[in-house]
């Protein structure tokens, strides 16, 4: 079954690549290792976030101690991310990027050896997921960086997608093989597996970083001592000011992430407690999800070439307040895998966000603005984990996503109003077919 999904990932990837590769100035070739990076990366995290879960366990033998290294794997976005977003822009991101991947690796290797001599104690497996988030942070702001240094803004909206692809094709089969494997093979081998795929990861990423590196614009950073960490965040902070659309761009994507962190935290006790589904039900409506975001990065480009990338915002708000509005009144395993399918779907509408976000950042700030607008993610993330952990056994989920609902439903009018203004407008590309531009036209 996994083969023949990812077969079907693998041919819907190359149609979206034939359409992309008459636009780049990147390179066919750098283009598939790049989705081939991507896909590694999260194959491993798929397989991370399993194997951990169950180890961590194993070693304290207390469940609680899962929740635990959720949150420490906030951290590093909440209290690092400034400063990786200085280094990302003082430096080559790209090879940041494959550097962090060989990091993670290499932390994995230590994790399995340490927990075949039996030395592996709590404090070292909530250590490896900060460090295995930590290495995940620099890759996500290193490698927007280095691709907005060497492609145009419309090519960065089809790489934006192109990333949701292949991120979450192999976040679904590292997820789906992880419980097989850790079956077959047991514990310490799955963690080496882990850490061989952030190994091909960084493979791959250290020959994308050298075919970037013959075409990325020059940026000029200014100092480079440790002293001018503060200065140049300070510029960072600065240069968000100036530029109000950018946080109005981040703040629509920090929306979705507010509601993402919400449904991922929910969906477990839901499923257990309102729908009275087992761990199976989760697991498929939990994939379901992946399935809508896969095809809404496959269409979304597509969808904004024709309707105009206003109109795909507002659709995919709509989308999303809808399909949490019915969830809130979900009784089924059938209705709550189709309406988390539209949910993948309506996100990607973050893909639009960051991509006018990034053209309206210089490229000098590129890893500072993503950065602090991260941070922000990571803080928002924990104040909802905390949230959904009140509110265990007061069954309140269903209000909860109702509450959801109305936040996105509220958006609309903001981005309607924020949309009359001359820079945000230019920022959101209109349609190109002349068909839809008439009728999406005032």
């Amino acid at each position: 079954m996994i083969i023949i999904e990812f077969s079907y990932y693998s041919k819907a990837l190359t149609v979206l690549e034939s359409k992309i590769f008459r636009m780049l100035r990147v390179t066919p070739q750098t283009l598939r290792f790049y989705g081939a990076t991507t896909a590694a990366t999260r194959i491993g995290t798929g397989f991370f976030f399993l194997i951990n879960t169950w180890l961590i366990i194993d070693i304290t033998g207390r469940p609680s101690s899962a929740a635990i290294t959720l949150l420490i794997s906030i951290l590093p976005g909440l209290l690092l991310s400034p400063i990786i977003g200085v280094a990302v822009d003082r430096h080559e991101p790209a090879r940041l990027a494959y550097l962090a991947a060989l990091f993670q690796s290499l932390v994995l290797v230590v994790y399995g050896f340490l927990y075949t001599e039996g030395h592996a104690t709590a404090s070292v497996g909530y250590s490896v997921s900060f460090f295995i988030a930590l290495g995940t942070e620099v890759q996500v702001l290193a490698w927007r960086s280095a691709l907005t240094r060497a492609a145009s803004s419309e090519e960065m909206f089809r790489l934006n997608a192109l990333t949701v692809v292949t991120g979450q094709s192999g976040q679904i089969l590292g997820t789906a093989a992880s419980g097989f494997v850790l079956a077959a093979i047991g514990a310490a081998s799955t963690v080496y597996l882990t850490s061989a795929a952030y190994f091909v990861s960084a493979l791959f990423g250290l020959v994308v970083a050298r075919q970037l590196g013959s075409i990325e614009k020059h940026v000029e950073v200014g100092a480079r001592g440790p002293s001018q960490y503060l200065v140049d965040l300070r510029a960072g902070v600065a240069h968000i000011a100036e530029r109000p659309e950018i946080a109005f761009f981040y703040g629509l994507i920090l929306a979705n992430m507010t509601v993402i962190f919400g449904i991922n935290a929910m969906l477990a006790p839901f499923v257990r407690e309102e729908l009275h589904l087992g761990a199976e039900a989760f697991g498929k409506i939990d994939a379901a999800y992946a399935l809508g975001a896969i095809v809404g990065g496959f269409f979304i480009v597509r969808l904004a070439r024709h309707l105009g990338q206003l109109v795909v915002l507002l659709l995919g708000l709509g989308l999303a307040a809808g399909s949490l509005l019915v969830f809130a009144e979900c009784k089924g395993l059938i209705p709550a895998i189709v309406i988390y399918i539209g949910l993948g779907l309506s996100f990607q509408t973050s893909v639009i966000a960051l991509s006018a976000a990034q053209r309206a950042t210089d490229l000098a700030y590129q890893g500072r603005v993503s950065a602090s607008f991260n941070a922000m993610n990571a803080f928002v993330g924990l104040m909802v984990y905390v949230a959904v952990s009140i509110s265990a056994g007061h069954h309140v989920y269903r209000q909860l996503y109702l509450y959801q609902a109305v936040m996105m439903l509220c958006i609309v009018p903001v981005v309607l109003v924020a949309s009359r203004r001359g820079a945000i407008r230019r920022l959101l590309k209109p349609a190109t077919n002349r068909r839809a531009t008439a009728m999406v036209a005032p």
